[in-house]
């Protein structure tokens, strides 16, 4: 009896060992509900798409299709001249125009000035404040207005003070419109800022557009 008891026990085992063989070498695996599923309660397995080549598969759309939308003509403000106060170590006013959103400015405190020369006078009526668009930097709120001038020492605010949402899911995009008005300087005041890794003003790009 024992024998045979021996023979069973060692049968079941060689069949387990095929099915599992099997199973890894077709590189299926059970489905939700199939006998021989052993995930735990409340786990659905996934089956990843088929691809041929690498790239984002159909179905996982690309995230800058959710950015918030800007106008298409000419970022006035790349490559200017800009003025602000005491920067965070190496954060200076150049890397908010200098068309790359890795970089960033961020000030030393607050409140703080930012003043873009626009080389020019046009007719302005939107002006975008970006962070990098990187889920890293994590969802906080500045406060700022818009002010304009044309001659650099009478300004106007165009956007009074407000708290705006910056979000990666939407690119850490902030745009604020307004009526069209002539500028030949942009200058936005910081005053708030949510995040708690700094005290400072951030921007890793500053665009004015007509």
């Amino acid at each position: 009896m024992n024998k045979i008891l021996i023979l069973v026990f060692c049968a079941i085992i060689a069949v387990s060992l095929v099915i599992s063989a099997v199973l890894f070498f077709s590189g299926q695996s059970p489905e939700p509900g199939e006998e021989g599923n052993d995930l735990p309660p409340g786990v659905t397995l996934i089956k990843a798409p088929e691809q041929e080549t690498a790239g984002r598969p159909p179905g996982f759309p690309d995230p800058e299709e959710n950015f918030i939308k800007l106008p298409e003509s000419v970022n006035l403000a790349e490559g200017k001249s800009v003025e602000t106060g005491e920067v965070t170590e190496a954060f200076v006013a150049a890397n908010a125009v200098d068309g790359d959103l890795t970089s960033y400015w961020e000030s030393r405190g607050l409140p703080m000035d930012f003043t873009i020369d626009l080389a020019g006078t046009y007719t302005i009526q939107t002006v975008a404040i970006r962070l990098n668009p990187a889920p890293i930097w994590e969802p906080r709120t500045q406060t700022f207005e818009i002010l304009v001038s044309t001659d650099g020492s009478a300004f106007t605010t165009v956007a009074p003070s407000e708290r705006h949402q910056f979000d990666p899911d939407t690119g850490n995009i902030v745009r604020v419109d307004f009526e069209p008005t002539a500028a030949s300087y942009v200058r936005i005041t910081f005053t708030e800022k949510s995040s708690g890794r700094s005290n400072g003003g951030q921007a890793s790009e500053i665009q004015v557009y007509e």
